[in-house]
């Protein structure tokens, strides 16, 4: 949630003259050295750079008081931003066009951050997933060569069991973004992330039932090697720095 520019706003001396923010409702003290914006004749000043950008991206919105009216009317009206491309502005969460990020709210709210949950629950189904496919794959290096005891073709079977859920339908927000970001000719991270984890699921995928389409010297052993746990691995990794990035910007707006 958006509440960190609270931390901008300096203690107010006595008997100072004050403003009110029209971006997040905050009333400061009007200083010759704070933030502040003229718009139609009218000195308007804000708590932070922050507020005073996203102003600056909507200044009739934000003069005309319908921001404070958004703020009490109830979570249906609350409009969203990116925290990198303030000028992105939109009416549901979602993510950046630009960059990939998770909208959040222009205005303070109560209300518990939908995405930080819903990633949170397929971080540990992730999680839970990538340790049994770790094992099988990688086991004999501690002393649990699970492989062996129940044979390669078998032991692919069971990961394109383990990871298909994992990757058709825990990755899907990455896949999203990825094409997003292909849509809207704006490569970044989740373009990477989406391709990444893509190749590894369609080749193990082909390696597990088409294995005869690989020459010899792909074979390794009794088969040809999968990369389902890779795969996996990525996706899970990806969600723990996704649900830390949510959490600290949950406690910055808390504070």
């Amino acid at each position: 949630m958006d509440h960190d520019h609270h931390h901008a706003a300096p203690e107010m001396p006595a008997g100072a003259e004050t403003a009110k923010d029209p971006v997040c409702g905050m009333t400061v003290a009007v200083r010759p050295d704070g933030h502040h914006a003229e718009f139609q004749g009218e000195t308007f000043h804000f708590c932070s750079d922050k507020c005073q950008t996203k102003f600056a991206a909507d200044p009739w919105f934000y003069a005309s008081g319908r921001a404070a009216t958004r703020k009490t009317s109830g979570p249906e009206n609350v409009q969203y931003t990116c925290p990198m491309h303030p000028e992105i502005i939109r009416d549901a969460p979602g993510a950046c066009p630009i960059c990939g990020m998770a909208l959040e709210p222009m205005l303070p709210s109560d209300e518990p951050s939908e995405e930080l949950t819903d990633f949170t629950r397929r971080m540990w189904i992730s999680a839970a997933a990538a340790v049994p496919l770790v094992i099988l794959t990688m086991g004999e290096l501690v002393a649990l060569p699970v492989r062996d005891w129940i044979g390669h073709q078998t032991a692919s079977y069971l990961e394109f069991v383990l990871a298909t859920p994992i990757i058709l339908w825990a990755a899907l927000p990455f896949f999203r973004r990825g094409l997003d970001s292909l849509l809207n000719r704006s490569p970044n991270m989740w373009t990477l992330i989406s391709i990444g984890v893509a190749a590894a699921y369609l080749y193990s995928l082909v390696a597990t039932f088409l294995p005869g389409v690989f020459p010899e010297a792909y074979r390794m052993g009794h088969g040809v090697g999968t990369y389902y746990e890779a795969a996996v691995v990525i996706v899970a990794l990806v969600f723990v720095g996704q649900v830390l990035e949510l959490r600290a910007r949950e406690r910055t707006g808390d504070a």
